[in-house]
């Protein structure tokens, strides 16, 4: 008999007959009808979690922006960020799964989803199901009877939550089952009891985590018959299965299935009748439902059957999924369902997006430039520095030949040391390779025509001059053309001009002191000697200024042309530093469009993990 499946296959979608149906949004639904049972223990509810459905035959559009009645604020931060990627990786990530783990941040305390599938049909679900909420001290309830007697489309599903009040049954919404067990309650948790699959045969049929856990559910969308397929995300799933071709067929689906980081989120529940007691794991439990159930009935019928009960019920296994339920909700600050849910939908949002930016790279690098372009471009590299070289020694030796350079003499530094600052500045702003500056912006601009922007920009980053200098530090990431000249321009600005100028004023302040005391001296001396003529006293100020201006004359001529020699061999550097990578990014570089590591969807992903590790 095959394996009937659904859940990510192209047959879970509306039967072929059903051209005209449409998507219902069974949150909007008021209509209501009447489940009939044998007793008066079954409620209903709006069906919530369908607002996280897609509809079979296309995906629904949601809105980025959902309003939350209420977020905790220690959440914020990560609601917005699950959010966002909403709305920039819409194709990396399953939406309605999304949508899910939104819904649980809104409260301190979410519902925790589980879906208990069968294997070909849901009546070993049912009965598991059943057994695993039933109260041993009770007799058997009303809510029993109807999961028992409920035979409609096994494909529709029926979800079970907590409750005490019975209500009636939502029309054209999923049917639901009331029930006031304490591991409900305990564990704030539904369940969704359904089928697993669509009918295929199809041997290489490729699965993944979301044909566990976004199971797909049909409603009816009119009297006249017709369904509609909904995908209910939950948050773990039990995969019940009967008998050995169950097990063999649970084994090949996990097998198959490509569920990475969700190993955790899936459970097999086998119902097996075995001798040897068989040990279940984290994965996979052997339960016995026969046994199990007339462990549960002789219990019921009497106390005096306690022993039966405890060795029917322990040896036909439910204890271990029982346990498994019980072991969903945990103390921490984010629920490990909900935090396992995020991680995943974090994950598979980045994998898509590497995937893309992967693809991205591989199509970009397919271009090649011909061996003619590039040869152009080097060409007209050579041609440039070639220009800027000379224009170097031209502007330069204009620029120190001007009127206010010279003016910068030794002598007149008395009344011209506050302007020593400004006409420098004014010579490097005005003489320092502005043309070449312009030009490798033009050169630059061939590049980036010919695809080689990238490129261009980090080898910009890697041929600064090191320096220790806090300017070195600014981020480059902008620049769209090589800044060697722009940056030893600044360099020289903000460090060698400024040195400069207070060379000046010490220099003037030395000699103008030295003069001042050796004159004071002088006089002193005068005074306090009666013998001293004013010609002995004057020698000690002569002796004074010449001394000072002398110093004043060799230091600041020294001065003015280390600081020629500077500018020259800074222009010369980066000359010759563009010159290179510039050569470099023709030969080596390939065509690069865009920084796919600062891409939207990258920073929302770093920005959705930083957040989950932050609350969590």
């Amino acid at each position: 008999m095959p394996l009937k499946l659904r859940g990510s296959l192209s047959k879970s979608w509306p039967r072929a007959g059903d051209k005209t149906a449409a998507y219902y949004c069974p949150s909007c639904a008021t209509r209501r009808r009447t489940l009939s049972t044998r007793r008066n223990g079954i409620v209903s509810s709006r069906l919530e979690a369908n607002r996280l459905s897609f509809s079979s035959s296309r995906p629904i559009t949601t809105s980025s922006v959902i309003h939350a009645r209420h977020v905790p604020p220690r959440l914020r931060e990560l609601y917005d960020a699950l959010n966002k990627i909403q709305g920039v990786a819409t194709e990396q990530v399953n939406i309605s799964r999304l949508q899910l783990a939104l819904r649980g941040l809104e409260s301190e305390t979410p519902i925790i989803r589980i879906a208990v599938l069968g294997l070909n049909d849901a009546t070993a679900a049912r009965k598991l199901v059943r057994l695993l909420l039933a109260d041993p001290l009770n007799t058997r309830e009303s809510w029993e009877d109807a999961l028992d007697t409920y035979d409609s489309d096994p494909t529709q599903g029926l979800l079970i939550r907590y409750g005490e009040v019975s209500e009636s049954i939502p029309n054209n919404l999923l049917p639901t089952i009331s029930v006031p067990s304490p591991i409900l309650k305990k564990g704030n948790l539904e369940i969704l009891v359904s089928t697993l699959g669509a009918e295929t045969e199809l041997s290489d049929a490729h699965f993944t985590a979301d044909t566990f856990l976004v199971p797909t559910v049909t409603i009816p969308t009119s009297h006249s018959g017709r369904h509609n397929a909904v995908r209910y995300p939950v948050h773990r799933t039990v995969v019940c299965g009967r008998g050995v071709d169950g097990l063999v067929a649970y084994n090949g689906l996990v097998s198959r299935a490509d569920l990475k980081k969700e190993t955790s989120s899936v459970y097999g529940a086998i119902d097996l009748a075995v001798t040897a007691p068989q040990k279940s794991n984290d994965r996979i439990a052997f339960v016995d439902i026969d046994r199990a159930d007339e462990a549960l009935e002789k219990f019921r019928e009497s106390v005096q059957n306690a022993s039966l009960y405890e060795r029917g019920w322990n040896g036909s296994g439910v204890q271990a999924v029982q346990d498994w339920l019980s072991s969903l909700r945990a103390e921490g600050a984010l629920d490990p369902s909900l935090k396992s849910l995020i991680t995943s939908l974090i994950d598979a949002a980045e994998t898509g997006v590497v995937a893309d930016e992967n693809k991205l790279l591989q199509d970009q690098k397919a271009v090649i430039l011909s061996d003619e372009v590039r040869e152009n471009l080097d060409r007209s590299v050579s041609e440039w520095a070639e220009r800027g070289h000379t224009e170097l020694r031209g502007s330069l030796e204009e620029g120190f030949a001007t009127k206010k350079w010279k003016g910068l003499a030794w002598w007149k530094l008395f009344w011209h040391v506050d302007d020593v600052g400004m006409i420098t500045s004014e010579i490097l702003e005005k003489s320092y390779l502005p043309r070449a500056e312009k030009e490798v912006i033009w050169t630059a601009g061939r590049f980036h025509q010919a695809g080689l922007g990238m490129q261009l920009k980090d080898a910009s980053r890697s041929a600064q001059q090191p320096s220790n200098d806090s300017t070195s530090d600014k981020p480059e990431s902008d620049e769209l053309w090589p800044t060697q000249i722009t940056t030893s321009r600044n360099r020289l600005l903000e460090t060698t001009v400024p040195s400069l100028q207070a060379m000046a004023q010490r220099l003037v302040l030395f000699s103008m002191s030295t003069t001042t005391l050796t004159s004071a001296l002088s006089a002193l001396t005068y005074v306090s000697v009666p013998t001293a003529s004013v010609y002995e006293t004057g020698t000690i100020v002569a002796v004074g200024l010449i001394y000072a201006l002398r110093r004043q004359q060799k230091q600041w001529e020294s001065a003015r042309a280390f600081f020629e020699d500077e500018v020259r061999e800074e222009g010369r550097t980066a000359l010759i530093k563009t010159e290179e990578h510039l050569h470099t990014v023709v030969q080596e570089g390939g065509p690069q469009n865009e920084d796919v590591g600062e891409t939207e969807a990258r920073k929302t992903i770093d920005r959705a993990r930083k957040a989950l590790e932050q609350v969590d």
